[in-house]
């Protein structure tokens, strides 16, 4: 078996759960040998803390996976010639910016998934350590890590995934700590393993904390359950993980089970008020209430922020927003919440004058009154309740009862209803472009429909043809070169 020793150097972004004075407070730890840290229940729990942490690495979801390279693949922005991003854009895999960014993507995932393999091997031989119900929490949301991680190198290499499709090669999978390279799966089979996974994950967290007591916001382990893959968190990704894969009536099934279970049971996970929204300087521009599952990531600001859409970027550098394309997503309505908080005209060190986005700037989120923060200037968005509504928007087998869901969240952006006459695909389409700026969405939606034109980052009713292969994507090389050296044929 192989024996590591896991890094956990909790840094700024570290412990937010737990053994704390506030959600705030950090502490660092140093290198802890692998027997070591599985020797307490605190020591199981750093480390499940560190997958948390590595999720947030700018490789993963924190940039490349959010609102950096897939975004662009989106086309959200309008990009110099000189970006990083620039051949990404222009949809040129074979050029070494993007070879290097699905290499950097590749690893971090992957080497997160033995990770995830190691946790999920060790905490078993240490139970005994903690509550039958700790333990249940523990394995559920490791094992929900490592889907998710599946699930998006699955979208990123494998094909459009459809029934002529479902045998082409996907990607390995992997459930165990081994050093052999495992094969490439068929599509179908891949797929197979990720619903088994997460139902597998759905049953460990079948007696999670936040069905009873919700987000709590304290000082346990266990809080903050928002900020954790926790049930209804997984319940949302099997929604998502169904409909990419042609399973509607499974993505109905979970939407549907997902909204009753925090609407009509417990009203948890509401829309964000306006008052939450447009307080003068406290901003919540992530609409903070509504994330199943985010991220915390103290370096937001410098490490996503500041090297994406900040003032200080030049045009070469900055992902910026055509503004007639901007207005015309929103259909020109200013009394959209997205579009009135999201974005803001800026003036580059050049003196060019631009629109980007300002949904992970840092804002003031400290309450007036308690003086403590509320964290939402730290939080990555990854799995919100508005996404499950436009699922259930989608796969509803009430054309009528569609319309709602989606009005749902036109109403909670403060946007007027679609028309009953309105076409229900389309307007579901519109709203990802509009909901899920910088949280790297929009490019599954083309990939899964397989959409042969999408609307251009660069001008207002320019469209770029689609091409099956501007959705598929080789294997790094240096897997390939692996697996030829290893004499493994796929």
């Amino acid at each position: 078996m192989r024996k590591t020793i896991i890094i956990l150097t909790i840094l700024a972004g570290g412990l937010f759960f737990g053994g704390c004075n506030s959600w705030l407070d950090v502490k660092p730890y140093d290198s802890m040998a692998e027997d070591q840290l599985y020797s307490t229940e605190n020591g199981i729990q750093r480390a499940l803390n560190g997958l948390y942490l590595s999720l947030a690495s700018n490789d993963l979801y924190a940039e490349n996976l959010g609102g950096g390279a897939i975004d662009v693949l989106g086309q959200r922005y309008k990009l110099s010639s000189g970006h990083t991003y620039y051949d990404l854009n222009e949809y040129n895999y074979t050029n070494d910016g993007p070879k290097g960014t699905f290499e950097a993507i590749w690893k971090a995932a992957y080497k997160l998934i033995a990770d995830c393999n190691e946790f999920l091997e060790k905490v078993p031989e240490h139970q005994d350590l903690m509550s039958q119900a700790n333990y249940r929490m523990s394995m559920g949301e490791a094992l929900a890590i490592r889907t998710l991680l599946h699930f998006d190198m699955f979208r990123i290499f494998g094909p459009v995934y459809s029934e002529a499709n479902k045998k082409e090669s996907s990607i390995p999978y992997y459930n165990m700590v081994t050093d052999v390279t495992q094969p490439i799966l068929p599509a179908d089979e891949l797929v197979e393993h990720l619903f088994a996974d997460i139902d597998s994950a759905i049953v460990l967290l079948s007696e999670d904390v936040i069905l009873t007591e919700g987000i709590v916001k304290d000082e346990d382990f266990w809080d903050y359950r928002n900020l954790r893959l926790n049930y209804y968190a997984v319940q949302a990704l099997m929604a998502r993980v169904a409909l990419y894969c042609g399973e509607k009536d499974v993505a109905w099934e979970y939407a549907d089970k997902m909204i009753r279970g925090i609407r009509e049971e417990h009203e948890w996970f509401p829309f964000a008020t306006r008052e939450e929204i447009v307080t003068t300087n406290r901003e919540d521009r992530i609409f903070q209430s509504e994330i199943l599952f985010g991220l915390y990531n103290l370096k937001r600001k410098e490490s996503v922020y500041e090297v994406g859409f900040g003032s200080g970027l030049k045009q070469g550098s900055v992902l910026r927003i055509d503004k007639d394309i901007m207005r015309d997503m929103y259909e020109g309505d200013d009394n959209d919440y997205r579009l009135s908080y999201w974005f803001a005209e800026m003036v580059d060190p050049d003196n060019n004058s631009y629109l980007h986005v300002i949904k992970y700037k840092e804002v003031d989120d400290v309450d007036p009154v308690t003086k403590i923060s509320k964290g939402y200037s730290y939080i990555m968005p990854i799995l919100r309740v508005s996404e499950v509504y436009l699922i259930a928007a989608e796969c509803c087998p009430d054309p009528k009862e569609g319309r709602n869901y989606l009005n749902a969240v036109r109403t909670a952006r403060n946007v007027k209803n679609i028309q009953d006459d309105a076409d229900l695909t389309t307007c579901v389409e519109q709203e990802y472009k509009r909901e899920f700026v910088g949280e790297g969405q929009l490019f599954w939606l083309y990939k899964r429909k397989g959409k042969s034109e999408i609307a251009s980052g660069e001008k207002l009713a320019e469209v770029i043809s689609m091409e099956e292969r501007f959705y598929l994507f080789d294997l790094p090389q240096t897997e390939q070169d692996y697996r030829k050296e290893n004499g493994v044929d796929n």
